[in-house]
C-alpha cells in the first residue's frame, strides 16, 4: 500500500475542518441518553383555576412519557402536597405505550395547594437511573395569576423578598438574584447579569435554574428563564413547593465562553 504524505500546512487545515464540523454536529444534534421525560400531564408549572372548574378539571392521574422504556419494577412516580404528604394512590402502571408511566391521584385529597411530582426510572435500554421533579398548582377561586401564556414581565420589589449578589471574579461579572415575595408556593425569580463596570453581558444563550430540597427528596426541578431584556431574565412558578433548605443552582450559558455556575442555599419557612 502506498502512503501519501501531505504537507504540514494541509494537514493542519484538514484537522481544523474536522474539529469545526464535529463541534457543529455536537451543538445542533443533541444526543438524548437514558430515560428522559418528553411530555408531562399535567404540564410543569401548570395552574388549575380551582377545584370545581369544568373548563379545567383536575387531573385523574399523572402521566409521563419518556425517551426510553422504563423498568416499572424499579421506577416510581410520587405526588405530594406542600406538607410532603402523598396524594397519589401508589398504583404505578405502564400507560398508553411502553415508554409511558402513570399513577392515579386521590382527588379527595386535593385542595388549593402546590403539588410536587417526583419521578425516578430505570431504563430498560441502557440500565441507567434518572430522576427529577416538577410542580403544578391548584389555586383558590379567582387566583390563577401565574398562567404562563402571557408575555413574561419582570416583577420588582425593593422592600420584600430575597436578594443575593454574586461577583464572578474570574469573568468580572456581577449576578443579582431576587426571589419575590419569597414564600412557599408561587414566586418570581429575577436575574440580572452585568459586567463589574456596569455594562450588560450580551452573549447569553440561556439561563437555567435548578431546585433541590435534599431533606424532602425533592428535585431536581429544572427551569429555563425567560429573557426580559438584555442581561435580564425572569420566571414565575411554585418551584419552592415546601419549607426547608433549598439548593438553587444558577447556570448562565454563554455563546463562545464557558458556562457560569453558581449555587445558593436558601431557607424558607411556612
Amino acid at each position: 500500500m502506498r502512503t501519501i504524505l501531505l504537507p504540514l500546512s494541509t494537514t493542519i487545515i484538514i484537522l481544523v475542518i474536522i474539529v469545526y464540523v464535529t463541534n457543529i454536529n455536537m451543538s445542533y444534534n443533541p444526543v438524548y441518553g437514558h430515560a428522559s421525560p418528553v411530555t408531562y400531564e399535567p404540564a410543569p408549572n401548570e395552574v388549575f383555576d380551582n377545584l370545581l372548574s369544568s373548563q379545567q378539571p383536575l387531573p385523574d392521574k399523572i402521566v409521563i412519557d419518556f425517551t426510553e422504556s422504563p423498568e416499572i419494577r424499579a421506577s416510581s412516580i410520587k405526588v405530594v402536597n406542600s406538607n410532603n404528604e402523598r396524594i397519589d394512590n401508589n398504583d404505578l402502571t405502564v400507560s398508553d405505550s411502553p415508554k409511558s408511566l402513570s399513577v392515579s391521584v386521590d382527588k379527595s385529597k386535593i385542595i388549593p395547594d402546590v403539588y410536587t411530582v417526583s419521578w425516578a426510572v430505570l431504563s430498560k435500554d441502557d440500565g441507567h437511573i434518572t430522576k427529577g421533579s416538577y410542580v403544578f398548582t391548584v389555586a383558590p377561586d379567582g387566583n390563577n395569576k401565574s398562567n404562563q401564556s402571557h408575555s413574561p414581565q419582570l416583577v420588582e420589589n425593593t422592600t420584600l423578598g430575597y436578594s443575593h449578589n454574586i461577583t464572578v471574579v474570574t469573568d468580572n461579572i456581577d449576578l443579582k438574584f431576587d426571589i419575590i415575595p419569597f414564600k412557599i408556593g408561587q414566586n418570581t425569580f429575577n436575574i440580572s447579569v452585568l459586567y463589574t463596570n456596569g455594562t450588560v453581558v450580551e452573549n447569553i444563550r440561556d439561563i437555567f435554574l435548578e431546585f433541590n430540597n435534599p431533606s424532602k427528596n425533592l428535585g431536581p426541578i429544572v427551569e429555563t428563564m425567560d429573557k426580559i431584556d438584555l442581561g435580564k431574565y425572569s420566571i414565575t412558578g411554585s418551584f419552592l413547593s415546601q419549607e426547608g433548605t433549598w439548593d438553587i443552582k444558577i447556570t448562565v450559558q454563554r455563546i463562545g465562553e464557558y458556562d457560569i455556575n453558581q449555587q445558593l442555599e436558601v431557607d424558607i419557612e411556612d
